[in-house]
């Protein structure tokens, strides 16, 4: 289970971020070990405690969390959760710091690679659930952005919200549970909640039902 965001350094004292929490992942990764799975948090930098009993690697950059999460799932692992908001441009990192009297300072960004496209091209038979956040969409573009994921990446189940409804770091959500066969919409509930029901469908699904 990957988690939280991820900081791209601009020079030695910035980064561009964003105010993922870690929550979501961190109530996965509860549940899991609840339901008995090992289970491995691929964290990027969060200020909240994360579950006994998993096994934690802490990174910070998208590159650090790409590289670390194909390193780790080599070692045969069934299910891949990706819950972090890996930012999705880096700057290139200027050394030491900017002087702050530049007037007009331009940053140039690259693409960081997609984490589950990559999952999906190195280990082909495992279970992927993507999540897709959108922003003050209607329930049929968040519907139909999610399943566009869900194909594009042959993921096997999408959960998606809108953040302008709950935004990063509350401890409730409302969300969209997308795969091949179904959609089924989870109402406003707790985070701990929501990752139970999203359990319940990943065993079925694992077990073929």
């Amino acid at each position: 289970i990957t988690l939280g965001p991820t900081q791209e350094p601009i020079d030695s004292v910035r980064y561009i971020t964003n105010a993922s929490s870690g929550k979501m992942g961190s109530a996965l990764a509860k549940e899991a070990i609840l339901r008995g799975y090992e289970t491995t948090i691929v964290s990027g930098p969060v200020d909240l405690r994360l579950p006994d009993g998993a096994k934690i690697l802490p990174v910070r950059t998208a590159k650090e969390m790409i590289e670390t999460s194909l390193d780790e799932l080599r070692d045969n692992y069934d299910i891949f959760i990706s819950t972090a908001a890996i930012v999705d441009y880096s700057p290139e990192v200027h050394p030491g710091k900017i002087k702050s009297n530049i007037k007009d300072l331009k940053i140039i960004l690259k693409p960081n690679p997609k984490l589950t496209w990559l999952v999906r091209e190195n280990f082909p038979g495992i279970f992927i659930v993507a999540f897709k956040a959108e922003y003050n969409v209607s329930e049929d573009k968040l519907i139909e952005s999610a399943r566009l994921k869900l194909e594009r990446e042959n993921l096997n189940l999408v959960i998606a919200n809108d953040i302008k409804k709950s935004g990063f770091g509350s401890d409730t959500t409302e969300v969209y549970l997308i795969n091949k066969k179904s959609i089924n919409y989870i109402p406003p509930n707790s985070k701990n909640n929501i990752a139970r029901k999203i359990w319940e469908i990943i065993d079925r699904e694992m077990e073929g039902g």
